[in-house]
């Protein structure tokens, strides 16, 4: 399928999500949700046209989820770590 200059590409956004995928393993407090966000409309895009978009979405979907779940759980350890440790009957401050 071709397109023409005026005309917007569906995977467009596909790409973006995919590319912020990639560049939260590296930012990542910025990108995820981003790309979390526009994976999913360029999935509801790719869907809507049929295009092969759809493959770049899911990547950058899955992308985004596992670098959240990451932070999210990184987050835990440390509040868990510094609690016992500011909890503990040799800490003395």
């Amino acid at each position: 399928m071709e397109y023409n200059q005026t005309e917007e590409r569906p995977e467009k956004k596909s790409d973006a999500a995919f590319v912020l995928g990639l560049l939260s393993i590296v930012f990542v407090v910025v990108c995820q949700i981003v790309g979390l966000i526009l994976g999913i409309v360029g999935l509801k895009k790719a869907k809507k046209s049929s295009d092969t978009g759809w493959v770049l979405s899911v990547i950058g979907i899955v992308l985004n989820a596992v670098i959240i779940a990451f932070v999210i759980i990184g987050l835990v350890i440390a509040a868990v770590v510094i609690g016992s440790v500011f909890s503990s009957p040799y800490y003395y401050w």
